[in-house]
């Protein structure tokens, strides 16, 4: 069921991709009268349109599948992403004489493309429509396991709870939120057999006996998914429930973040050393704007330099643009405030659009942080909440990053409950850590950056 939710976005996003290409042949037809190869002509730019094309839908949340596809404010996004793509391929490309689209293709391919995929999304509107009835849910175990997946699958439409199976005599009949216990274990493969159900989840922290082990399996091998709850929650929300695992779960799960693989091992490092070279140079002319600001608004040095706990708990320093007034930095008590008074008019501009964040660059030039991974902390901080959030020393495994998994879901704070938030995203990020992770990441992080909103 997971799978078909994961399928669903790739099969629009497939069309989106074809229906592209198909944009631009149609606009040099109905151009010059005749066709043209598109593909053999222009293929460096139409490859490039197709980046741009899928990433800004990506940025601007066109693949939510939450969204009703024809609601104005859906409609509305895509043709403003449209615009916004088609805009920035023409300027990128106009310095390209060679690759250059005509101006005439490019006008014409603001209401074709827009008309093809409004038309791509009734056809998959239609094609999905006996999937929109919410995956039947079921839970062994009402436990506290349980219940934290039954409210966390009530954020969810496409998601229906039917009810808890649980062996406690003296929770059958209780009702837990809006769902109910509705029977013991004994009924699992009855409501398997009359198609009631179409994913079960164990929710038993205890261990699960022999005998509901079996009944697991026959409910497996007649066709019904079935999974353990932190790794459903995982699917679903994008976090490792802390609360909700055992030293055991850790010891066999499978961490990708921790393999000596190739990616690992040199496809991350060469991937940071780029975007950091790039980033130094693409960014120069905004850090010397930067640098003047600071200077104009507050007293004292442009960067600021402070220890953090990277990869091992090896210590190191920090390089930021400093946001705060001169001195002021150490004082605890206003951190995770949202009008911080030490934050200088200057350093407000810069931490909204994340420019106080590209002096870490030098911090990943020299190998101490990566581009994407955990936020660094300060050593007290560190103290502090290894000794009440469970595991944390477990994102100390993998390098820092400059933005990840945490920072682009959840907003910055100091308090237990927020490191402990945190932690779930991170540990999300060091057990599937990849490629293209990483790249979903950055992705993110410029549609926070762009809208100047999202996570610190």
């Amino acid at each position: 069921m997971l799978k078909r939710l994961r399928r669903k976005k790739l099969v629009l996003a497939g069309g989106d991709f074809l229906l592209i290409i198909a944009s631009f042949y149609l606009s040099y037809a109905i151009r010059h009268g005749a066709y043209i190869n598109v593909l053999f002509s222009y293929t460096v730019a139409l490859v490039f349109s197709v980046i741009v094309f899928i990433s800004l839908f990506y940025i601007v949340d066109v693949y939510n599948l939450e969204r009703k596809l024809y609601r104005i404010n859906y409609l509305l996004r895509l043709a403003v992403a449209i615009i916004i793509a088609n805009t920035v391929i023409a300027v990128a490309l106009y310095f390209f004489d060679p690759l250059r689209y005509s101006r005439a293709v490019i006008t014409l391919n603001y209401p074709i493309i827009f008309l093809l995929l409004f038309f791509w999304r009734y056809i998959y509107e239609e094609f999905f429509r006996h999937e929109r009835a919410p995956v039947r849910v079921l839970i062994v175990g009402a436990g506290t396991t349980g219940k934290k997946m039954c409210v966390d699958l009530d954020k969810y439409d496409y998601f229906k709870v039917i009810g808890f199976l649980d062996d406690d005599e003296e929770k059958k009949g209780l009702v837990i939120g809006s769902t109910k216990v509705i029977g013991d274990t004994n009924m699992l493969m009855p409501l398997v057999e009359n198609n009631k159900i179409d994913i079960v989840v164990i929710a038993v922290t205890h261990g699960a006996s022999p005998l509901l082990l079996t009944k697991i399996m026959n409910a497996k091998f007649n066709g019904v998914d079935t999974y353990d709850m932190p790794t459903f929650y995982e699917h679903i929300t994008g976090k490792i429930p802390i609360l909700h695992i055992s030293d055991s779960w850790l010891g066999y799960a499978d961490f990708y973040g921790i393999r000596k693989n190739v990616y690992n091992t040199k496809g991350k490092v060469i991937l940071d050393m780029l975007i950091a070279v790039l980033g130094i140079v693409v960014s120069l002319p905004l850090m010397i704007v930067s640098v003047m600001a600071i200077k104009m608004w507050s007293r004292g040095p442009v960067l600021f330099l402070q220890e953090r706990v990277g990869k091992n708990m090896k210590i190191f320093k920090i390089v930021k643009f400093r946001t705060m007034e001169n001195g002021r930095e150490n004082e605890r008590n206003f951190a995770g405030l949202k009008n911080d008074p030490r934050i200088t008019k200057a350093g407000l501009v810069l931490r909204l659009f994340r420019i106080d964040e590209i002096p870490q660059l030098w911090n990943v030039l020299k190998g101490e942080m990566s581009v994407v991974g955990p936020r660094s902390l300060i050593k007290e901080e560190v103290d502090v909440f290894a000794d009440k959030v469970p595991y944390f020393s477990l994102r100390h495994s993998v390098k820092p990053g400059i933005t990840g998994w945490a920072q682009v879901n959840y907003k910055h704070g100091v308090e237990v409950k927020d490191a402990s938030e945190k932690l779930q995203h991170d540990l999300f990020y060091v057990k599937n850590l990849s490629l293209m992770l990483d790249l979903h990441i950055i992705i993110k992080t410029l549609k926070v950056v762009l809208f100047g909103k999202g996570a610190r």
